[in-house]
C-alpha cells in the first residue's frame, strides 16, 4: 500500500507500507450489563446518567466508558470519585467542560476545557490567541520547534476556558493549563505570574500577555 500526504510546506510525500491502522474512536460496551432488565435508561449506546453519575434508578450509578462522552481513564476515575461522594451525600459534580486529555504522538496534542467554536456554542463571547513553539527559548536550546499552544478565553471576565496544545511535553505541560481551567483562572492571573526561564511554560504568561493586549486595543 502507498499513502500520499503533503507536510506543513506543502511538499508532496508518498510512504510504502505493509499495513495500515486505523483507529475509528471507541464505544460503550454495554453487553452483559442488563440494563433492560434493571430499568435504566439509554442514549444510543451509552447509559444515561447526570452530572453526579446517576441514572434514572435511584441506586443505580454509572461511569467511566458506559456512560460515553471522554472515554478517557482518568475521566472514569474522576467520575469514580463523584459516584462515591454523592452516595456519601457531599455536592460533587463532573463537568466536562474542564475535563482533559493527552494524545502520545510526536509532538504531543493536549487539551483542557473548550475550544472556541465549543465555548461559542455554550454562549460565551469568546476569543483566543496562539503562538508557535518555535519563539520560545527553550523549545529552541532542545530543537523541539514545531506545534503552538492556544488559550481560549471570555472575552468579558477574562476566565480562561480552554488550553490546547501541540508541543513535545504536552503531557507536562497541560498540567498548568489544567489549574488555569479548573480554577478559573484569568488572563491578568496567568499573565502576572512570574514563570521561569527559560521553559516552555513562559508561553503560557506571554499568551495572556497578547490576549490582554489585543483586548485592550479593541476597546479603544
Amino acid at each position: 500500500m502507498q499513502v500520499a500526504y503533503k507536510d506543513i510546506e506543502g511538499k508532496a510525500h508518498k510512504i510504502k507500507a505493509d499495513f495500515v491502522i486505523m483507529g475509528t474512536g471507541k464505544r460503550p460496551v454495554l453487553d452483559g450489563l442488563d440494563v433492560d432488565k434493571a430499568g435504566i435508561a439509554t442514549d444510543g449506546p451509552a447509559i444515561k446518567a447526570d452530572a453526579r453519575c446517576r441514572t434514572n434508578v435511584p441506586h443505580i450509578f454509572a461511569i467511566g466508558d458506559v456512560i460515553g462522552g471522554y472515554m478517557l481513564a482518568h475521566t472514569a476515575a474522576q467520575q469514580g470519585r463523584v459516584a462515591a461522594m454523592t452516595i456519601l451525600g457531599e455536592d460533587m459534580k463532573y463537568d466536562q467542560d474542564k475535563d482533559c486529555g493527552v494524545i502520545f504522538t510526536r509532538p504531543e496534542a493536549a487539551f483542557v476545557g473548550l475550544s472556541l467554536d465549543q465555548a461559542k456554542a455554550r454562549g460565551i463571547d469568546a476569543v483566543e490567541v496562539k503562538v508557535p513553539m518555535n519563539i520560545d527559548a527553550k523549545a529552541m536550546i532542545n530543537n523541539e520547534l514545531h506545534g503552538m499552544i492556544k488559550i481560549v478565553a471570555d472575552k468579558q471576565s477574562h476566565r480562561i476556558v480552554g488550553v490546547h496544545l501541540l508541543a513535545d511535553h504536552a503531557d507536562t505541560l497541560i498540567g498548568e493549563a489544567v489549574m488555569m481551567v479548573s480554577g478559573d483562572m484569568t488572563l491578568e492571573q496567568v499573565a502576572h505570574a512570574i514563570h521561569p526561564h527559560p521553559t516552555q511554560t513562559e508561553l503560557f504568561g506571554e499568551l495572556a500577555r497578547r490576549l490582554l493586549a489585543r483586548l485592550r486595543r479593541s476597546k479603544k
